[in-house]
Order: structure tokens, then C-alpha cells, then sequence
């Protein structure tokens, strides 16, 4: 009986698996940041600006002569977001500094791409565990933030001015969550140490706002506002719900390509990293 030669062949996952390979690293990510203590205290810190929010409103409905002082409209969800902005930092660098990183640590990178995993399943799974920490600080508590306001005063936020509010709020939370996201996945790629990740995405993030305010200070460009990522968030966030009126590339284009082309640069990196130690 004739032997043919057998080269290797991958191990790939059932069909119906296949779109979902990223899950069970999404999971396990989940459940071991729900087992840090002092991650979920910071989680329901981050809950109390939204009961804040709901009794503005509740207060102005009552009281209508308070909405000239505590407006309720599409302002409120911008300034609760932007608010949600500095939690969101603090719950990516505790929640994100070691995801990459302890992985090329210990070795495990490898174990995960041995397995029937894309560099893509990985990826994705990685930064899904970011996704939901951060969107449950921002998304899930704005969306609930609309539902009061409809709620309690349905005569304003149920009409069609206003029905562009929770779409807004699901941008406005989806591109903060997603390019501090792949920022962190970047940095973490980039050492093998979760500490140092972490403190590089801080000195990033508040370095870049500390050469912005030192440049307004002692020159007169507008432009370097741009420089700081918070700036460029908050900005989009200002043109989303209304807030301020910045035309032209300065203002909220200027600042959507910033964040899409550091979006774009962290998954450049990311993918660099992570074949870097793939088996072949």
C-alpha cells in the first residue's frame, strides 16, 4: 500500500465556530477583571455621575425656570460623556496594561496562536475585553442617562429634534472606547511589562495634554489642540451633541483624523507585534 507524503495542516475550528474564535478570550478576560476588587469600585464610581444627571433632569422638569442655569438637551449627554472620559482612561490602563504584555511575559502568546486562532481572533478578543470596560462606563449609562430623560420629560426628548441623542451617544462612547482601546493594546505589545505599559499610556495621554497647554500658553495656535487626544475627543463629542461650533479642519474633522490615524497606527503595531512571535 503506497504512503504519500502528509505536510502540515492547521488545526481549524468547526465552521460555525469560525467567526467566533475571539469569544472564549473575550470571556475569560471578563471574568478575571470581575474578580479584581478595586476594578469593579472603580466601575461603580463611575455610575454616580449618571445618578447626578438623572436628577438634573428630574429637577428641571419640576422646576422649569432651572433650565436656564442646568439645561437639559443635547448638551447634558455630551458634558456627561466627556465627564465619563476620565474613567475610561483610568479602567483601560488597570483593565489593558497586561493583556498583551503578560502574554509575551509568560509565553502564552504562543499557545494562543498554536491553537486554531488568527492573529485576528486574538486581536479582536483582546480588544473586545477593552470594549466592554469602557463601554459600560460610557454607552450602557448614556443610553440610560436618554431613557430617563424620555421618561421623565417624553414632551422634549421624544421629539424629532432630539431623536439624533442615543445614536450620538453610541458614536460618541464607540470611537472613545475603541481608540483608547487599541492605544493600550499597542503600548502593551510594545513590553513585556504591564507596569510599564500602563505608565507609557499614561505619560502618552497626559504628556500630550501637558504640551498642549504649554504651547496655548505661551503661543497662539489653535491648532495644537489637536495634539491631545482628550482634546480630540472632546471635540468630537462637542460637535455630536452641540456643545461649541468649531467649522473648519481645526475642529471636529481635524480632530476625527487624529483619532483614526492613531487608531490606525496602534493596529499597525499590534499586528507587527503579534506575528512577531507567531508560530509558523
Amino acid at each position: 500500500m503506497p504512503v504519500y507524503e502528509q505536510s502540515y495542516r492547521s488545526h481549524e475550528a468547526r465552521g460555525p465556530l469560525r467567526q467566533i474564535r475571539f469569544w472564549p478570550i473575550l470571556r475569560e478576560g471578563l471574568r478575571l477583571l470581575l474578580a479584581r476588587r478595586a476594578l469593579l469600585i472603580l466601575g461603580m464610581l463611575a455610575w454616580l455621575p449618571l445618578v447626578a444627571r438623572v436628577i438634573q433632569v428630574y429637577v428641571v422638569t419640576r422646576f422649569p425656570e432651572a433650565g436656564q442655569l442646568l439645561p437639559v438637551d443635547g448638551r447634558l449627554f455630551g458634558e456627561f460623556l466627556n465627564q465619563q472620559l476620565g474613567f475610561v482612561l483610568l479602567l483601560v490602563i488597570f483593565s489593558g496594561a497586561g493583556l498583551i504584555a503578560e502574554d509575551l511575559r509568560s509565553g502564552a502568546i504562543i499557545v494562543y496562536l498554536s491553537r486554531p486562532l488568527t492573529r485576528r481572533d486574538y486581536v479582536l478578543g483582546k480588544l473586545g475585553i477593552l470594549l466592554g470596560v469602557g463601554l459600560a462606563v460610557t454607552l450602557v449609562p448614556g443610553l440610560l442617562l436618554y431613557f430617563a430623560a424620555v421618561g421623565l420629560a417624553p414632551g422634549s426628548f421624544l421629539e424629532v429634534r432630539l431623536v439624533w441623542i442615543a445614536p450620538a451617544v453610541a458614536l460618541h462612547s464607540l470611537a472613545m472606547c475603541l481608540v483608547y482601546g487599541l492605544l493600550m493594546l499597542a503600548l502593551s505589545s510594545l513590553s513585556r511589562s504591564a507596569r510599564v505599559a500602563g505608565l507609557g499610556f499614561a505619560a502618552l495621554v497626559l504628556g500630550l495634554e501637558l504640551v498642549v497647554a504649554i504651547v496655548q500658553a505661551n503661543f497662539d495656535l489653535p491648532a495644537a489642540r489637536l495634539l491631545s487626544l482628550q482634546q480630540d475627543v472632546r471635540m468630537l463629542g462637542e460637535a455630536l451633541f452641540g456643545i461649541a461650533e468649531r467649522p473648519g479642519l481645526l475642529g471636529w474633522p481635524g480632530a476625527c483624523a487624529v483619532l483614526a490615524a492613531t487608531a490606525a497606527v496602534s493596529l499597525v503595531v499590534i499586528r507587527h507585534r503579534v506575528r512577531a512571535v507567531e508560530v509558523v
